[in-house]
């Protein structure tokens, strides 16, 4: 420990409505994700050598591993390992124990004090995972354990390149607006085309409202007037249909708790249970 930064991967974790269980379901909680995200590193071929340190944040952690690890697997095959696990997870429980997870990933200088980690780069991957957005499209995503916010450097140099194994195309690029950062982030869901909940509308990622939208000028002729209302924004993102999309498919999230279910629905017919699309996001 000499306290001069070094470049870290950097992977934050956060539990979807933490805050609004009891304290042993807190703790209980936070064993089954230590235990989940350490299977999913096994399988992903991240070992213990890999990792430099996994710091702990009372409704999640963050772990700080070596640049030899894989960029591209920790984006592919980790999280859908972690997906899976989350999946396992799910068809064993009901709603008051759900583990759905907000993630991101960054990766930048990182130095170590004797109280902890401490650096930019770090601090961006919290604000990531603290994004409106990202709540947001989990709340609203029925079929996955899990929503990813990428940073702009993460994009630029693993998602922009179109792997086979990571289609650019699923993830949804919004603005990163927190305390005193100004910058882009990329959204992902997996079994899904685009992240869900967001509407055809770019909100801003830190969760302030939108401004409203120009109203015309008075002289505006009346046909041009109908114009400017009626031109399309970018299209909703649509879910795939069918129930056959990723890990999750088949799954049922209902109000309040929107739970995974398995192929089936728990106390709800099944329109009731698919009128709870909108969701409600979570206060952890």
């Amino acid at each position: 420990m000499d306290g001069k930064p070094r470049y870290y991967l950097i992977v934050v974790i956060d539990i979807e409505r933490f805050g609004r269980r009891t304290d042993p379901m807190q703790q209980w909680l936070r064993e089954q994700l230590y235990a989940v995200v350490g299977k999913a590193l096994d399988q992903a071929g991240i070992g213990t050598d890999d990792i430099v340190a996994t710091s702990d944040r009372g409704d999640g952690c963050f772990l700080l591993l070596r640049p030899s690890v894989s960029k591209l697997d920790l984006t592919t095959r980790f999280l859908d390992a972690l997906q899976t696990g989350l999946r396992g997870h799910a068809q064993r429980g009901n709603e008051e124990t759900a583990l759905r997870l907000r993630v991101a990933l960054h990766a930048g200088e990182v130095a170590q004090d004797k109280h902890g980690w401490v650096g930019e780069a770090l601090n961006t991957a919290c604000r990531l995972v603290d994004l409106e957005v990202l709540r947001t499209t989990l709340a609203a995503a029925s079929r996955s354990g899990l929503a990813l916010a990428v940073s702009a450097d993460w994009h630029a140099a693993v998602v922009r390149h179109d792997y086979p194994e990571l289609p650019a195309s699923g993830f949804r690029e919004l603005p990163f607006v927190a305390k005193e950062i100004t910058s882009r982030t990329w959204l992902r869901v997996p079994g899904y085309d685009e992240p869900p909940g967001l509407g055809g509308a770019t909100p801003p990622a830190s969760g302030r409202p939108a401004p409203p939208a120009p109203r015309p000028a008075a002289d505006t002729p009346a046909a041009d007037t109908q114009a400017v209302a009626a031109a399309p924004g970018p299209s909703a993102p649509t879910a795939p249909t069918g129930g056959h999309h990723g890990p999750f498919a088949g799954a049922v999230f209902h109000n309040p708790g929107r739970v995974y279910g398995g192929n089936h629905y728990e106390g709800v017919t099944p329109g009731e249970a698919h009128a709870d699309t909108a969701g409600k996001g979570d206060d952890a």
